[in-house]
């Protein structure tokens, strides 16, 4: 199978036509008739995960953020620079879907891992999703119930209620729609600071659950593909974190 029979199988599920403006999710680079034979699906496409990529002998790269978002340098005394040279001389293929991967799948599978139910939209953008828990969960409990669900020591938390019905989550960064999230608590990543006092003016639980729950994404994905394309062999990055948490 070529690489863009591999993306058109991706995209048939994860249309192009969905992602945002500002998105540069899609074809990245190398070659599209390269045949494809190993796949490392990723979150990132940084310039550790590549290395990863041709370490295990990947033919191509699939992953969640775009390779592209950055400033293309061509210069090799820049990492970019170098992590382009990589990708050529190792002949690999990247792809990447981003908001169209979110509006389809990311937030169900973020949502349906946290235990919520009855998921509906409740932005425009329908990345966002919102659902009520079987049982109410007490603060102390919800915040445990988080950090075991997606591996966290610790979650910086704005504004408190005494049990949490309903929660709405947003992963990546998705302070925007806490006005339109109309739930006991919310939870995103990349919080600003002053994003908390909006919280406690709405009577809200507002979650900072990182960035990185995203990664969610990768085994998710990979399982996805192998049922669609068993012939390839698809293997998932280690995607850590950028950050330690003590």
């Amino acid at each position: 199978m070529t690489a863009q029979e591999l993306i058109e199988i991706i995209e048939a599920h994860y249309p192009l036509s969905l992602q945002e403006d500002w998105d540069h999710s899609g074809f990245q680079a190398g070659d599209r008739r390269k045949e494809i034979k190993k796949v490392m699906i990723a979150l990132d496409s940084d310039h550790r995960t590549i290395k990863e990529a041709i370490s295990q002998n990947c033919d191509m790269l699939i992953t969640h953020h775009p390779y592209l978002f950055r400033d293309l340098s061509l210069d090799l005394e820049t990492d970019m620079g170098q992590t382009v040279k990589d990708v050529i001389l190792n002949d690999l293929v990247i792809y990447s879907s981003h908001t169209p991967l979110d509006k389809v799948s990311m937030n169900i599978w973020l949502a349906e891992a946290l235990g919520l139910e009855d998921l509906y939209d409740f932005e425009d953008s329908h990345m966002a999703k919102a659902g009520h828990f079987d049982q109410p969960l007490a603060f102390d409990d919800f915040l445990k119930h988080i950090k075991n669900v997606f591996s966290l020591k610790t979650v910086h938390v704005a504004g408190h209620k005494e049990t949490i019905t309903t929660a709405a989550i947003c992963g990546g960064s998705g302070s925007d729609f806490l006005d339109q999230a109309h739930t006991d608590a919310y939870l995103t990543g990349d919080l600003k600071y002053h994003i908390g006092e909006q919280a406690d003016i709405q009577n809200k639980v507002l979650v900072d659950i990182g960035h990185h729950a995203e990664v969610i994404m990768v085994s998710h994905l990979a399982d996805e593909l192998r049922k669609k394309v068993p012939e390839i062999e698809f293997v998932e990055s280690s995607s850590p974190d950028y950050f330690t948490y003590y």
